[in-house]
């Protein structure tokens, strides 16, 4: 080889070497980047957003109440509950990601208690306490929030008639209406307040998230936890133990309609989107990993379709005709929650640092 040829060669080796190296500080870059948007549009986009639609929710609920305190007609009863119906949907979206300050300040268990006892409901119809904020504070968590509401907008039998609403009745409504909704901005403040900026700045000064990698872990274990709840105390328990008294929304008979809200707010985290699309976990895994990709959307597809295959069957009817379809149900979501808590927590592990 004479000397001309020589430098030649060594300078494309070098120029090969430094591109390569270029090219990997780009690509740590980028993967940066979108790991930085991600958990910006999550923050924004899905977390925020929710509370805002439930605090706007919660107030509608109020206003539905009130007209139907004051004219307590069958329209106004199928209005409030149609409010009840809409506020429910948000909430159980947002149970796929159950954390920071609607775990932080007990909201969770402060309106989303179950069974309800309608034994203990009617023992606060009962009293002659003044049903005032501070009352409603200070009653036990089965007997504020969702599922009381519920109880008093259709009945114990769930055919409750406009006619049928007590004085003292319209009292508790309202009182439990004003609770929740309170609730509600509070926690919608807290996110607007701050909170929403901890988790999109993860890793670069949050108090909340030292690192990147615990902001994603979070998201990660809350999708895998309602998979959990749903289908091992949600279905389980009241399955197991063959009694009706266990269901989560008996009354309105909306369990269904929960379980399947909750597992569909697992697939909002995932992509990235509750109102409206931004980037999300999605768009990380198709970066490195498809077949993952695909097996989590397979999975939840079929989560999904086991809990459809009801139909309109109420939960509590199905816990005696449909056994084994609710054991399919429960071995679905939980075949999700599986290939959560491995295969979406090992990647975490890998590629989010």
């Amino acid at each position: 080889m004479n000397i001309t040829a020589a430098y030649l060669l060594a300078g494309a080796v070098f120029l090969s070497v430094s591109c390569s190296k270029d090219n990997n500080n780009d690509n740590n870059t980028d993967a940066v980047t979108l790991q930085q948007q991600i958990l910006s549009d999550v923050a924004t986009n899905v977390c925020e957003d929710s509370y805002v639609d439930m605090h706007a929710k919660a107030k509608a609920l109020q206003q539905a109440v009130t007209a139907l305190t004051t004219e307590t007609t069958p329209e106004n009863l199928q209005a409030a509950r149609d409010a009840w119906r809409a506020i429910r949907t948000t909430w159980e979206h947002t149970e796929a990601w159950l954390f920071g300050p609607i775990d932080a300040d007990e909201i969770d268990p402060r309106i989303d208690t179950w069974p309800v006892d309608f034994n203990d409901l009617d023992a606060v119809l009962a009293n002659s306490e003044t049903l005032d904020e501070n009352y409603i504070d200070g009653l036990e968590e089965s007997l504020k929030g969702f599922h009381p509401i519920e109880y008093l907008l259709w009945g114990k039998e769930s055919n409750k008639t406009a006619d049928q609403f007590t004085t003292r009745e319209k009292e508790y409504l309202t009182a439990l209406t004003a609770n929740l909704t309170r609730l509600a901005t509070d926690v919608k403040d807290t996110w607007q307040d701050g909170y929403t900026a901890q988790l999109a700045n993860a890793g670069q000064g949050s108090s909340e998230f030292e690192t990147r990698q615990a902001a994603f872990l979070q998201l990660v274990d809350a999708m895998a936890g309602i998979c959990d709840e749903v289908a091992n105390s949600k279905i389980k328990e009241p399955f197991d133990a063959q009694n009706r008294a266990l269901e989560e929304s008996p009354f309105a008979k909306n369990s269904f309609t929960d379980f399947k809200n909750n597992v569909a707010g697992i697939l909002l985290m995932y992509q990235g989107k509750f109102t409206q699309d931004g980037k999300g976990l999605e768009d990380l895994v198709r970066t490195y990993n498809l077949s993952l990709d695909s097996e989590i959307k397979a999975k939840h597809t079929a989560a999904i379709a086991a809990l459809q295959a009801f139909g309109d069957i109420p939960f509590g009817d199905a816990i005696d005709t449909r056994q084994s379809d609710i054991q399919n149900a429960m071995d679905k979501i939980n075949d999700l929650a599986s290939t959560l808590e491995n295969g979406l927590h090992a990647f975490v592990l890998q590629y989010v640092k």
